[in-house]
């Protein structure tokens, strides 16, 4: 019976994202948040673990997550930010701590001068994490990086390159730290 009235309770409010339009913030358990990320289009696989609270940006323009893709068995921690003006992808097992940022593009605000002089932190990309990795607390991924299988980014790391597999890396920018073997 409870079963039924939770599937009841999911079903009005995913009914009413449907006509509001999708959330920007999902404050819901889990298999609610599963659930409301799929019903907009997001690919999510099974046994997922979304805690509380997952802020969606750049969902207004996309109408939806289509452009996002979670693994079997990931678990996404809570207080996570995720800019879909790109696509992000979580392939099986890998997590994300609390805190975690991960940014699909980068502008100044039309500040001319700076768009200008730091070109080279500028655009649009995905930004992919590999079977297994381990994204933990407060990390900030930057566009168009590739987390590689395994790979452990330490609490508070700015990851703005690519992290090889089996690697642990930390800092202001992430650096490698020592391979995991």
């Amino acid at each position: 019976m409870k079963s039924l009235l939770r599937n009841m309770i999911y079903s009005i409010i995913i009914i009413w994202y449907k006509i509001a339009g999708p959330p920007y913030v999902l404050l819901y358990r889990s298999k609610l948040n599963v659930a409301i990320l799929r019903a907009f289009g997001a690919n999510i696989g099974k046994n997922v673990m979304i805690v509380p609270s997952l802020t969606l940006s750049s969902v207004k323009y996309s109408k939806g997550y289509h452009n996002l893709t979670v693994g079997d068995n990931c678990i996404i921690g809570g207080n996570i930010f995720l800019d879909l003006s790109e696509h992000i992808t979580l392939e099986e097992g890998a997590t994300l701590g609390p805190g975690v940022i991960i940014m699909t593009h980068n502008t100044y605000n039309k500040n001319e001068f700076l768009e200008k002089k730091l070109a080279h932190t500028c655009g649009r990309a995905p930004v992919v994490i590999k079977k297994g990795a381990g994204i933990k607390a407060g990390a900030l991924l930057i566009h168009g990086v590739t987390v590689g299988e395994n790979a452990v980014v330490a609490g508070n790391a700015v990851v703005n390159r690519d992290v090889p597999p089996n690697t642990f890396v930390a800092g202001i920018p992430a650096k490698i730290i020592r391979n995991i073997t």
